[in-house]
């Protein structure tokens, strides 16, 4: 095991959970509201709230990273999204794992009466919307703050625990999305849905600490699962509410995390003992 020992946590996990509930809270309440006509709030001023709120995860792990470290800390921290030394089977796994289930769910729906099989999007428009999604549409919001919640959750554990509760934390800490009439979230049951974000951190982490703790692994699974969304209808908008295809989205994505789960070398070790910061080349 080779360490970089680097000074110890100064900033409490709950204030890193404050900061990162606290910002996306506050930001999406206001259309939450505005979507229920409690207030009134333009259309761009809600998709301007529901953006910036998104970001909650990336601040409070920007703040937390500063207390703790300085601009050194945050260099370092920051600077995994640039770990671009991925194993191929992990490349592999984050970038296709997520539309290529999603792609076999919405077949069975098609062939279990359900609508036509059909992708959304097409070849041309696929590296802008990658891009888009990447960048702006909640992986880099998200995933440098649930890296920094992974390192102090893990802390004295096994791996395996921390990352299914911080997988029901990341379904939580989109609760007031589903209160926005017509967000994706608003059309989904809430319980497939943190069984999918705990199915997909699962592999998340396993890909992170798989790979000296890149966070660039870790954008390159949420990007393939947000992409998903785009590229077949996973969310029923209609009266009929038809939910078996992305059940059974989650239900493959829960097969695959627990296989991983039960061997991949990270999820079969001992606790992490270490007193400090980063850990390069833990698996």
């Amino acid at each position: 095991m080779n360490a970089t020992r680097q000074p110890a946590y100064r900033t409490s996990t709950w204030l890193y959970f404050a900061i990162a509930f606290g910002v996306a809270w506050a930001m999406w309440l206001l259309p939450a509201l505005a979507s229920h006509g409690v207030i009134k709030l333009s259309q761009s001023a809600q998709l301007a709230c529901l953006f910036v709120g998104s970001f909650g995860p990336f601040l409070g792990a920007l703040i937390a990273t500063a207390r703790d470290g300085g601009a050194a800390a945050v260099r370092e921290f920051f600077g995994r999204c640039l770990r671009w030394r991925i194993g191929p089977i992990h490349l592999l796994v984050a970038v296709f794992l997520a539309p290529v289930l999603a792609g076999i769910a919405m077949w069975l729906l098609a062939h279990h009466g359900g609508r036509p099989y059909a992708i959304q999007v097409t070849l041309a428009h696929l590296p802008q919307l990658y891009l888009l999604l990447f960048f702006a549409g909640g992986s880099v919001n998200e995933e440098f703050g649930w890296a920094y919640a992974i390192d102090r959750l893990r802390q004295g554990r096994r791996l395996l625990g921390p990352t299914i509760l911080l997988g029901v934390i990341w379904g939580c800490w989109h609760i007031p999305l589903f209160f926005v009439t017509g967000l994706t979230q608003s059309f989904i049951p809430f319980w497939a849905f943190v069984m999918f974000t705990v199915a997909l951190r699962l592999l998340i982490v396993w890909g992170y600490e798989s790979n000296n703790r890149s966070i660039l692994v870790a954008l390159l699974f949420h990007t393939a699962s947000n992409l998903s969304f785009n590229l077949y209808t996973m969310v029923d908008r209609s009266p009929q509410r038809d939910e078996r295809g992305l059940i059974w989205w989650t239900v493959l994505m829960g097969v695959a995390a627990i296989v991983v789960a039960l061997t991949a070398r990270c999820y079969r070790t001992g606790a992490d003992t270490a007193q400090m910061s980063t850990l390069p080349g833990r698996v």
